[in-house]
C-alpha cells in the first residue's frame, strides 16, 4: 500500500489507535453504510 500511494501521489492518513475523535467520521459512515445494507436485504 505505501509503494502504491507513493506512485499515485495519494497520501495515507492513519487514526491513532484509541483516539475516538480521529475515528469519530470512520464510525458514523460505517453505521449509515451498515444500515443501510441491512436495509436493502431484508
Amino acid at each position: 500500500m505505501f509503494f502504491w500511494s507513493k506512485e499515485s501521489g495519494v497520501e495515507l492518513a492513519f487514526s491513532r489507535p484509541g483516539k475516538p475523535t480521529d475515528n469519530a467520521f470512520v464510525k458514523s459512515l460505517n453505521g449509515k453504510f451498515r444500515t443501510l445494507l441491512s436495509c436493502s436485504t431484508s
